[in-house]
């Protein structure tokens, strides 16, 4: 998985989903770390239940985050084109996989930061909520809010990101299968230096160092320390498998944390 300049589309088209009363994801409880974000590990819904695929006029658009009974949070650059038209984006879990889809959510209304700009060179404010209906996430299999970080997080914090991104830069898709990278904090000077741009308290970096990367298609997933979702996938560098790190919209960035608030009531 890595970076999120653009979003990927992968094409496929859930012209079959089913309710979550209908069906089950097929892995249920059990956990693998076999396979290879980019050179993630495979791993299975039930252990990241906050995670969610966000689609758009039927092809996968970015990841995203469940976190209250009726929000999701995701990047703004993967909504903000339809913001006024939020029937053309579903959200679907419950699955390891995106071909597989067990829950089908509606987004009801999408709210983008007030001060995100796409044309921003910064790409500060890079958060979006999504709602879907009251309670739209309750009870369903594999599917339960991850609570927002409280405090910041040192330089050095061993965190992680699952997405259905870019898993092999030669075959340029999307994972079908949801893969997992482990990450550590960078500091914001570090990264600074490497993107010659000012990190600001709006966001955080992080890297793993070992071609474990975020890639396309990553965008909106949620970058998790400490059990709690730290920040929210925003962009990097390509190829997926440099040393640089990724960027993230910051959830206790002041801007940010106050936005999530305003918009999701937590």
């Amino acid at each position: 998985m890595r970076q999120v300049i653009g979003v990927v589309l992968l094409g496929l088209i859930f012209s079959q989903a089913v309710t979550a009363e209908e069906a089950t994801d097929p892995e249920d409880d059990r956990v693998s770390h076999s396979g290879r974000i980019i050179n993630g590990n495979k791993v299975k819904i039930s252990k990241y239940k906050h995670s969610v695929s966000l689609w758009v006029d039927g092809r996968y658009f970015c990841g995203a985050s469940i976190i209250t009974l009726r929000h999701a949070l995701t990047a703004a650059h993967c909504v903000n084109s339809i913001a006024s038209t939020p029937s053309r984006a579903v959200l679907y879990g419950g699955s390891t996989y995106l071909d597989n889809p067990v829950v089908r959510i509606a987004v009801r209304k999408i709210s983008v930061h007030p001060s995100y700009s796409p044309t921003s060179a910064s790409r500060e404010y890079d958060v979006a909520v999504l709602r879907a209906p009251k309670n739209a996430f309750q009870g369903k299999p594999n599917m339960a809010p991850i609570k927002l970080q409280g405090s910041e997080v040192s330089v050095g914090a061993n965190c992680y990101v699952v997405g259905w991104g870019w898993y092999d830069n030669n075959v340029a898709q999307a994972s079908n299968h949801l893969r997992h990278t482990s990450l550590k904090i960078v500091s914001d000077s570090d990264c600074s230096q490497i993107f010659r741009k000012v990190i600001t308290p709006n966001q955080i970096c992080s890297v793993n160092g070992s071609n474990k990367e975020v890639c396309k298609g990553d965008s909106g997933s949620a970058l998790v320390c400490g059990g709690r979702l730290t920040g929210v996938v925003s962009h990097g560098r390509v190829p997926c498998t440099s040393a640089a790190p990724t960027v993230y919209t910051k959830v206790v960035g002041p801007s940010i944390r106050s936005f999530i608030r305003s918009q999701a009531g937590i």
